[in-house]
């Protein structure tokens, strides 16, 4: 099997440099999918600047999380479950919601969220077309034509962390041990 270096701000690229260590200021440490994402001085550039608009999006830090979890549970994605739901945690995400979503349920107990996390899970699902039964509810539960295209980006932003970690083996980080996941029941 290949294995991806996951990089530090001293062994990454140097064009990848300033890109992680913004990171690092942001989140705290640099985590193992950032170091991994590092290999390539533009997908780290680009990774970073999509995340830095995504904080300037009009959707609470809740509702971002909600749509990295739901995403990254709809792409078999371990590594992001994990980071999401400690994200999600800080966000102040009910745990109720978090565990949910990490249990892959297709209702959420809270119906705002329930409709965000629904709309947002047929995108992998379908490839990408939505039904009008999801953005109706989207729309219903208050969400606006803006803020749909702002969980359209997130998403994809979160695809983008998907694959990586999928492709590259990326290993969790220490950081997120307690949040590990194993799979949707």
């Amino acid at each position: 099997m290949t294995v991806f270096t996951v990089h530090s701000v001293e062994s990454a690229p140097e064009a990848s440099r300033q890109p992680l260590e913004e990171l690092r200021q942001r989140v705290g440490f640099v985590p193992n999918l950032a170091g991994s994402i590092a290999g390539s001085p533009v997908a780290i550039d680009g990774f970073n600047e999509l995340q830095r608009a995504l904080r300037q999006t009009t959707l609470t830090g809740a509702e971002r999380e909600v749509i990295g979890i739901a995403v990254s549970v709809a792409n078999r994605c371990a590594w992001s479950v994990a980071a999401h739901s400690a994200f999600a945690e800080r966000a102040g995400l009910a745990p109720e919601v978090i565990e949910a979503l990490r249990a892959g349920k297709d209702e959420l107990p809270d119906e705002r969220m329930d409709a965000l996390a629904t709309f947002v899970r047929a995108l992998p699902r379908s490839g990408g077309p939505v039904g009008p039964d999801e953005l109706d509810a989207v729309l219903a539960a208050g969400f606006s034509q803006v803020q749909v295209l702002e969980a359209i980006t997130q998403a994809a932003f979160t695809t983008m962390a998907n694959w990586v970690a999928n492709a590259t083996g990326t290993p969790l980080d220490a950081a997120l041990a307690g949040k590990a996941w194993h799979g949707a029941a």
